[in-house]
């Protein structure tokens, strides 16, 4: 049997064990606890560090977000700030709250509007008694003074009027049949292509017709409509002839048309631009070749070196003409070998548009050297005096030259993280072409501007709004080569509507009765 000195022994074994392990335990727990306590001092330490990495952690995708959404505000402020002075928009598309700005050259003045002090009125004439088509009489009815007397004509006040009077003709042409009363032969007037119907409409109302398509730019539809009240709901033209009028004089300026593309061929100085048109609910092109004398139409499905190239100008035009563009680069291929002549009135309006996000002083010294420079060539001009001396030149194109030194360094020192790289493209863009932006400033004869092309073509968005698109690429072609027609007569002060009457007649105005140098 166990005795108790037994049991006791084998119970303070069991708690020395027991005892073992909680030191062992102890010890783990206390190393533990160092451990802790030196995690508790490095974040002491590295708290504000840590806390830092953390924000950057979570701030750097917001900052990164902020930053696109910074660059696209200004994108987008841009696009707002641009109007007729920085671009080609048309005044007419100036944002509602937004002051409309008319590009011209006149300085403004405190003068009140309208005419001046000092001005001659300026007013219609009286007729010369020879021009006077009608009159008529006013009198009074009663020729009774209210005293009981007889009034008596002692003479008259004359008040002359300028009316149109738009009277309806309806024409019947007879032509009379013969016999001989010898052989009993039938001979008979011959009757002209333009009556071979029973009953067709005149040149005169032919043409007016033409006039308001090709020149007000109105809609069949509403030519139709116009016509029609013109007349007093009598003539009712169709769509559908309207469409086949504009067809036959497309075919009959045929001629007209080779005429005036070798007439181009010949200039020594050119203006040619393009604009969009819309054909089929596609944006589409009509571009300009011309002159103050002469203006050429060509439309095309697309804007491209291909349509150039079909125009049979561009690529045939000789090394000493020049031609004025605006910065059109396709001008510069090879396969050309005019001299090209950049707008600087365009030049001006990217700088401004460059100056309202970037302004820069280098923008405004260039500006201001092209503007005052153009101003004394002017001057120069009017007393007829067609080239600047060689130390002008020279200290205009030293000036050039300064000024885009200066605009590099200042791109390279406080370059702009979102417009920089656009003022580098510009820069570089006057570098390269330089002596295309100033060959006006060598020529006097070059123009400092394309202007020309750009007055040539606003009539195509007058036609865009008001007629809308054109149906299908044959439609446009037939309004180009009428309008080439129009412009071109215009020009050379030549009436529109006789020029119409003599086209549905078959008898165009040629380039060569136009006497054009």
């Amino acid at each position: 049997m166990e005795t108790s000195l037994g049991k006791l022994q084998r119970l303070v074994d069991k708690q020395s064990k027991q005892i073992i392990e909680l030191k062992d335990k102890l010890n783990k727990e206390q190393e533990k606890n160092k451990n802790l306590n030196k995690q508790i001092d490095y974040y002491k330490d590295h708290i504000n560090e840590m806390v830092e990495k953390a924000i950057q952690k979570q701030i750097i995708p917001i900052l990164e977000e902020n930053k696109k959404l910074k660059e696209e505000n200004e994108r987008l402020k841009r696009i707002l700030n641009n109007d007729s002075n920085t671009t080609g928009i048309p005044t007419s598309k100036t944002p509602i709250g937004k002051e409309k700005r008319i590009p011209n050259s006149r300085k403004e003045t405190n003068k009140s509007k309208g005419g001046q002090p000092g001005h001659k009125k300026s007013k219609l004439e009286r007729f010369n008694d020879n021009e006077i088509t009608d009159t008529y009489i006013h009198e009074i009815t009663n020729n009774h003074c209210s005293c009981g007397g007889t009034l008596i004509v002692i003479g008259k006040k004359e008040k002359d009027e300028f009316e149109i009077d738009i009277r309806l003709k309806k024409i019947r042409h007879e032509f009379m049949e013969y016999e001989c009363s010898c052989c009993h032969k039938k001979i008979n007037v011959p009757i002209p292509n333009n009556l071979k119907e029973d009953n067709q409409y005149g040149p005169k109302a032919q043409a007016m017709a033409l006039a308001l398509v090709n020149e007000g730019y109105v809609s069949f539809h509403r030519t139709k409509e116009l016509i029609s009240g013109f007349t007093n709901n009598e003539m009712n033209m169709s769509e559908g002839f309207i469409a086949k009028l504009q067809k036959r004089c497309f075919d009959k300026l045929s001629d007209f048309d080779k005429e005036l593309h070798k007439k181009i061929l010949s200039q020594k100085i050119l203006h040619w631009d393009d604009t969009a048109i819309s054909i089929d609910k596609k944006q589409s092109c009509l571009r300009f070749y011309g002159t103050e004398k002469l203006a050429y139409y060509k439309a095309h499905n697309k804007k491209d070196k291909v349509g150039l190239d079909e125009d049979g100008i561009l690529s045939f035009l000789p090394s000493d003409c020049v031609v004025i563009h605006d910065h059109n680069i396709v001008n510069y291929n090879d396969e050309y070998i005019f001299t090209n002549a950049e707008c600087c009135v365009h030049l001006i309006r990217d700088l401004n548009k460059l100056n309202d996000v970037l302004p820069r002083e280098w923008i405004k010294e260039l500006i201001d050297l092209l503007v005052t420079t153009n101003n004394k060539r002017k001057e120069y001009i009017n007393q007829s005096i067609m080239y600047f001396d060689q130390e002008v030149t020279d200290k205009v194109i030293e000036k050039y030259d300064e000024i885009l030194k200066q605009a590099h360094e200042i791109n390279r020192k406080d370059f702009n993280n979102y417009y920089g790289n656009e003022e580098k493209k510009l820069i570089r863009r006057l570098e390269k072409y330089k002596d295309n932006y100033l060959l006006w400033v060598l020529h006097f004869d070059v123009p400092f501007s394309n202007n020309l092309s750009e007055r040539s073509l606003r009539s195509s968005k007058t036609k865009m709004k008001v007629s809308g698109q054109f149906s299908n690429i044959q439609n446009a072609e037939y309004f180009a080569r009428i309008k080439s027609y129009i412009e071109t007569c215009k020009r050379n002060d030549i009436n529109i509507y006789d020029a119409l009457c003599k086209l549905i007649n078959g008898e165009p105005y040629k380039i060569e009765d136009m006497k054009i140098d």
